[in-house]
């Protein structure tokens, strides 16, 4: 038995929300869709963790806490600059760019990639930014692996 409070308890008097997302990238309050599209972009930008190492959305205002199935981002589509794994941006649910880190990428059980973004948040490649670094993979008896600069081959390790 645990001695922590109902969220809804402590609604409007803490931190605590009914707000989470699921693991297809759709926002809910409790049960009740949120659909705004404004609001939902706004949201799948501001998750980041809270100091206790929870998800929380957080913004120039306030912040408060999130649950979040699934990746805390997705990897919408890239920007490459070459033919090379370390000359690629990802564009990233909630309007961020950044440059790929090539060793932080990983194949999931389902073949799905992922990467480490924004700090120590993980995000996942959605098929469109699959495809779009498709030209980059190469299948080498060892497994996955991509073209890196200079000729090098970078292994994709699964993801534990």
């Amino acid at each position: 038995m645990t001695d922590a409070p109902d969220p809804r308890a402590m609604l409007g008097r803490s931190r605590e929300t009914l707000i989470r997302r699921d693991a297809q990238g759709r926002w809910w309050n409790g049960s009740d869709p949120i659909t705004h599209p404004l609001l939902t972009k706004s949201f799948d930008g501001w998750i980041e963790r809270a100091e206790d190492g929870r998800f929380c959305l957080k913004n120039d205002i306030n912040w408060a806490y999130v649950a979040i199935e699934g990746p805390p981002y997705f990897v919408r589509s890239l920007l490459m600059d070459g033919d090379s794994i370390d000359q690629v941006t990802l564009r990233l649910s909630g309007d961020h760019e950044e440059k790929l880190d090539p060793s932080s990428l990983r194949e999931a059980g389902d073949g799905s990639l992922r990467c480490t973004v924004r700090g120590d948040l993980w995000a996942r490649f959605e098929s469109h930014a699959s495809m779009q670094l498709e030209p980059l993979l190469v299948q080498t008896g060892e497994g996955l692996a991509l073209r890196g600069d200079g000729g090098r081959t970078l292994m994709v390790p699964p993801a534990v």
